[in-house]
């Protein structure tokens, strides 16, 4: 098959705008494999995890302590505890079998000393062994110049990988989009957003709709040697669309918009305890983080934080969340996108990245 040949420039920062790619400082091919959808088996392999393939004597030491430290730099997020910003898993080339070569996302490091480059060379590969794989390879021919480019420029390579998981994301809920909720968000809102087939609605109101996917993640068994008890854990993210009037500029700043969203979960998300219901959480060390920005030309307030129960101090539970709020040009609203996450027995990286690629499929209509 052929291949489609593109170079591209390295810096230390990574930006993706729609579809272009922007890296300086250093030569970089870029390899796209041509040939037919569906030619290639799916990738596989765990969704916020790189397979790093290098030798066991070019790995310890110092190229190990570089990706120890650039892997555990803090994920991006509304996180109530530390999370790596992405993981990677070390396997020497020789044992890596044919199935894990489709690793979705595959990093090859290698010391060529019997060739003579002038630098470190970069190859980026998409679609390369498997159907949705980045697979990058990074060699040299001298050791110090390959610390070094690692050393400086590794995490781009971490962001590129953590993007193109989100791209997939986008993708995937794109091409399986819960029609029903799309189809009210539409009508109600003038909005479109596609959310996982699995959501089901808990709300579908002309005031709001809501909507909880609720996944079973983990199931034990009972330990009899320790005498722990097996259960089944589940995950749960919740979609939430309203709207209000846009008036004049200050309809569309924080204090506001953060009023409005405290009295709609107050009046629709209960709390299974008595009086108990969703709340923003405002403690000084997890205040919610306002950003403000634009969708398609639209101005959008982008909000990070956390959610708890409130109104009964026997409640408790919460999990991060992220709202968009969008003003809508010929409707004149503020369309409110609110999505949260709960889920106490586990990290929550993956599922942040799931309710970002939801919010990043939205588009408002008329």
């Amino acid at each position: 098959m052929k291949y489609l040949l593109i170079s591209i420039a390295l810096i230390v920062g990574f930006w993706s705008c729609e579809e272009e790619t922007v890296i300086e400082n250093t030569e970089v091919t870029r390899e796209i494999k041509g040939g037919l959808s569906g030619s290639l088996p799916k990738a596989n392999g765990v969704i916020g995890r790189v397979l790093v393939s290098v030798t066991d004597e070019l790995w310890k030491g110092e190229i190990e302590a570089i990706f120890n430290e650039k892997f555990s730099d803090t994920a991006k997020g509304p996180y109530i505890h530390y999370e790596p910003i992405f993981e990677f898993q070390q396997e020497s080339p020789t044992t890596i079998n044919r199935i894990r070569k489709k690793n979705r996302n595959f990093l090859r490091l290698m010391l060529e000393s019997d060739k003579d480059y002038s630098q470190t060379e970069v190859i980026v590969k998409t679609d390369y062994k498997a159907e949705g794989q980045l697979y990058i390879i990074i060699r040299d021919s001298d050791k110090k110049r390959l610390l070094a480019f690692l050393n400086s420029q590794l995490s781009t390579y971490i962001a590129l990988f953590n993007l193109e998981e989100d791209d997939r994301l986008v993708t995937k809920y794109n091409l399986n989009k819960n029609t029903g909720f799309d189809n009210a968000a539409k009508e109600k809102f003038g909005v479109s957003i596609s959310i996982p087939l699995s959501a089901k609605f808990i709300a579908n109101k002309d005031s709001i709709i809501y909507a909880l996917d609720r996944n079973v993640d983990q199931k034990t068994k009972d330990n009899p040697k320790t005498g722990a008890k097996g259960g089944t854990y589940w995950s749960q993210k919740g979609i939430m669309i309203w709207e209000s009037p846009y008036e004049n500029v200050s309809s569309f700043n924080p204090i506001t918009v953060l009023n409005l969203r405290d009295s709609v979960l107050k009046e629709n998300v209960k709390g299974t305890v008595i009086d108990s219901y969703m709340a923003t959480e405002y403690a000084s060390s997890h205040k919610p983080k306002i950003q403000f920005t634009d969708i398609n030309g639209n101005q959008t307030m982008i909000i990070e934080g956390l959610w708890k129960h409130d109104g009964n101090i026997a409640a408790s539970g919460g999990g991060p969340f992220i709202q968009y709020s969008i003003v809508h040009p010929t409707r004149h609203t503020i369309v409110h996108i609110s999505t949260h996450i709960f889920a106490p027995r586990f990290n929550k990286r993956e599922y942040i990245r799931q309710i970002r690629a939801m919010l990043n499929t939205i588009t408002l209509v008329d």
